[in-house]
């Protein structure tokens, strides 16, 4: 357990390095599948229109970092591995009662987590079709409809107000884009949990690295929201 201002070791680092990587690799993996697509489909498209394919498809981020506030990704889909999501939920003493905002949620596993080990109302969000189509079938299937659902919308259009609890795993920049809408709209009380990021010099109540089964250190910070005046 690491609490703010307690350095790091070498090999916590590292493991940041790798799960940064991490986030690279599925982008570049993603990147090269477009233009992949790119290089068969649409070649004689771009020809017609006199447009260069390749230059314009290979300088066009798939998702946003902290230089492209426009795009509507703001992550991969890198998944929470189960005992850093059972760790996060307890961090943030999730309860029956409470309303888990899952931000980016891929395929539920923190929805689906928090509904059924602490009866909590549970919402995701996510963009990417695919993943709501498959996170909602999961839901079903588990019969926590009652509890847990899928919004299919872009993260930065949510009204944070009605959740206790926000958990996220988003890009660095993403989550400073957020911080100021989370700070101003979460009732005091609430809390917010995020996996391996920080939000700037917002100073989190506490942080906890926990190694996962491959052994990578990974690191949960939790912030609870004050009130007015003690933001």
């Amino acid at each position: 357990m690491t609490y703010p201002g307690k350095r790091r070791d070498a090999g916590e680092v590292d493991d940041s390095r790798r799960l940064a990587d991490e986030f690279a690799r599925v982008e570049e993996n993603k990147m090269h599948r477009l233009l992949l697509f790119l290089g068969i489909a649409l070649i004689p498209f771009a020809a017609l229109a006199n447009l260069d394919v390749k230059e314009r498809s290979a300088t066009a981020p798939l998702h946003a970092g902290e230089h492209d506030p426009d795009a509507p990704h703001l992550a991969p889909f890198v998944p929470t591995p189960p005992e850093v999501v059972d760790r996060m939920l307890e961090l943030a003493e999730v309860a029956r009662g409470d309303v888990v905002y899952d931000l980016g949620s891929g395929d539920g596993r923190i929805v689906v987590s928090a509904a059924t080990k602490y009866g909590a109302k549970s919402v995701g969000f996510e963009i990417d079709p695919v993943l709501v189509k498959e996170s909602r079938q999961t839901i079903k299937e588990a019969g926590l409809e009652h509890l847990a659902e899928i919004r299919e919308q872009d993260i930065r259009t949510i009204d944070f107000s009605p959740a206790t609890v926000v958990t996220m795993y988003l890009y660095p920049g993403a989550n400073l884009r957020l911080r100021p809408e989370l700070m101003r709209q979460l009732r005091p009380g609430s809390r917010v949990v995020s996996h391996q990021f920080a939000m700037g010099n917002w100073q989190p109540e506490r942080v906890e690295r926990v190694k996962d089964v491959s052994g990578l250190t990974r690191t949960i910070y939790l912030w609870r929201i004050a009130d007015p005046i003690g933001r």
